[in-house]
């Protein structure tokens, strides 16, 4: 582990060394959720597998495109300035491509969308090929052979939903982020975080011009779809779509604002971090919380020894970096 760690600070100092060069600067709140290490032969990825398994967890191996790609958590984090960063992925080289071995790219999750980031960084050399994604897009800025990505959900919290059968097929085959691409859908809610109950749906934030563009485009899309029903609230300035798919409950939350500065990405986003930061206890206590009926904010709060209302309490947090948030949990 302690090679490992040391290739890893050099890797995450070259990064920021051509970030600080071209005065790109992450805000002290984002989310560094994993490392990406290349390997340059298959079986270099089976010794670097049994090399992990003496320190680390694997989370899942899965064949993508014809290629296995395994994600390990490690039980010491590598740290680096603010942040620590217990996920690295390892992909298996495509078929016929040369590949360098070494750390190659870090990914983010911020709490601004993608065009937000593009404007924020108009000196940097975007590759925007995986904004095509429908489920978890990325964009990423380019750095001679390294890169940066940035992307809405964690990879952790991917995997969870992934290891959730019946939930992912039902994303998948529903066709619902596709459908909503152009209205930049997020999934966010308690199947990402883990922390899903009986009852639990599936959240899906989406921007839209207008509230009343937002019912038609809701009604022409899920009407359909089993147990379906609409609602304006008038408190929030949302219209929500309610509906059933194979069994899973949606939730579809419309506003007329970016997807990613909404109040319900800004709470998963806090919620995201402090899992991150508190670990497993943390997580215990919410999920006992979560099952004895409270709902995901309030039981965050309450864990947390939180006064006043939890909703905002979260929103403050959400703004606070990795040692501020374990200076709380002490």
């Amino acid at each position: 582990m302690n090679e490992f760690n040391i290739a890893a600070q050099d890797f995450l100092q070259r990064v920021f060394n051509k970030l600080d060069a071209q005065n790109i600067q992450l805000d002290k709140h984002w989310f560094i959720d994993h490392l990406c290490y290349r390997v340059s032969s298959l079986e270099s990825y089976h010794t670097l597998k049994a090399q992990f398994a003496d320190f680390a967890e694997l989370l899942i191996e899965s064949d993508v495109n014809g290629r296995p790609i395994a994600t390990y958590k490690f039980a010491e984090p590598i740290r680096f300035r603010d942040w620590s960063i217990q996920v690295v992925e390892l992909p298996a080289p495509k078929p016929g491509k040369t590949t360098i071995e070494g750390f190659e790219h870090f990914e983010v999750v911020a709490d601004v969308g993608f065009d937000e980031i593009k404007d924020r960084y108009p000196q940097a050399a975007f590759s925007e090929s995986g904004l095509k994604k429908d489920f978890n897009p990325e964009l990423e800025i380019s750095l001679d052979e390294l890169a940066i990505k940035f992307h809405p959900l964690s990879l952790e919290s991917v995997i969870r939903l992934e290891k959730n059968e019946a939930v992912y097929a039902a994303v998948k085959k529903s066709g619902v982020l596709k459908s909503l691409k152009e209205h930049q859908p997020l999934l966010v809610g308690t199947y990402p975080l883990g922390m899903n109950v009986s009852g639990s749906d599936v959240d899906v934030l989406i921007n839209v011009p207008d509230l009343m563009a937002a019912e038609g485009l809701l009604q022409k899309l899920f009407s359909n779809f089993e147990n379906f029903t609409i609602e304006s609230h008038m408190q929030s300035a949302a219209v929500t779509a309610s509906f059933d798919f194979q069994g899973v409950p949606f939730e579809v939350f419309a506003q007329v604002k970016d997807s990613a500065k909404q109040n319900g990405n800004l709470h998963f986003l806090a919620e995201e971090r402090l899992l991150h930061v508190g670990g497993s206890s943390l997580g215990e206590k919410i999920l006992a919380l979560r099952k004895a009926g409270d709902k995901t904010e309030p039981a965050f709060a309450k864990a947390l020894g939180l006064s006043g209302n939890p909703y905002a309490e979260l929103l403050r947090l959400q703004k606070l970096s990795e040692s501020e948030l374990r200076q709380l949990l002490k």
